[in-house]
This record gives C-alpha cells, structure tokens and sequence, in this order.
C-alpha cells in the first residue's frame, strides 16, 4: 500500500491577493496615512494598524462596514 500525495491549495491564496492589491494601492497614493485591517488567522481575529489620528472616524467607519455586512448576511 502507498500513501499518495495530497497537494492542497493554501487557504491564504485569497488573503494574499488582496494584501497585495492593497499593497499596490498604498505605494501609488502619496496621501495614504492609515491603515487598519482585521485578520481572521485560525478561529481568532488579530488587528494590525498605523497610528490612527481620528479615532471618531475611525469607530464610524467601522460601525458602517459592521451594517454593511450585516446586510449583506441577510440577503
């Protein structure tokens, strides 16, 4: 009996995409400050950012991306 091998696509392919077009984003705009961004590693979510300067702004835009996804959860 042989044991054949299973090559597996890495589940971060998609993660890493999108990191990249950010990546990309932030080197062409000379105005890029601040970032944030939540990452899901496991079951956990780890936070990663800049220095934030409007934290009012900050929680709003959160509080509009949370809608958002809730939204987008009940269709």
């Amino acid at each position: 009996m042989t044991i054949a091998e299973i090559k597996r696509t890495p589940r971060n392919q998609d993660a890493l995409q999108l990191l990249d077009a950010v990546i990309g984003q932030i080197k062409e705009s000379p105005d890029a400050t601040e970032v944030f961004m939540l990452v899901k590693i496991g079951p956990d979510y780890h936070r990663f950012s800049s220095g934030i300067t409007d934290m009012m702004q900050l929680v709003a835009t959160l509080e509009l991306a949370k809608f958002d996804t809730l939204q987008r959860m009940g269709q």
